[in-house]
C-alpha cells in the first residue's frame, strides 16, 4: 500500500502541467463572441426571459416548479461561462 501511494505521490510530481485551454489558437475568436454574448446583455436577457416565462408558467400551472426550472437554466446561463473558464485555465 506504501509503494502505490509512494508511486501515485511521485508521478503526481512529475507529471507535465494541462494546457487543456491554451491550444487550438484558431477557435479563439468564436469563443470570445460566444463568451461574450452569454456574459454580455444577450445571457442577460435571455437569464431574464427563462425568469419571465418560468414565472408565467408557474402562473398558469399554478405551481412555482415552473419558475423553478427556469430560475435554474437563467443562473446556468450567467454562471457556467465562468466555471468553464475556470475549469479549462487550470493548471495542475
Amino acid at each position: 500500500m506504501k509503494k502505490n501511494l509512494s508511486l501515485c505521490l511521485v508521478l503526481g510530481l512529475l507529471s507535465a502541467s494541462a494546457f487543456a485551454g491554451t491550444t487550438g489558437t484558431e477557435f479563439q475568436e468564436l469563443y470570445d463572441l460566444v463568451h461574450d454574448w452569454a456574459t454580455g446583455y444577450l445571457g442577460r436577457a435571455i437569464a431574464l426571459i427563462f425568469l419571465l416565462v418560468g414565472l408565467g408558467m408557474g402562473i398558469v400551472r399554478g405551481s412555482i416548479m415552473g419558475a423553478v426550472g427556469c430560475l435554474a437554466a437563467a443562473m446556468c446561463l450567467l454562471i457556467a461561462p465562468s466555471v468553464v473558464e475556470g475549469i479549462l485555465t487550470a493548471v495542475i
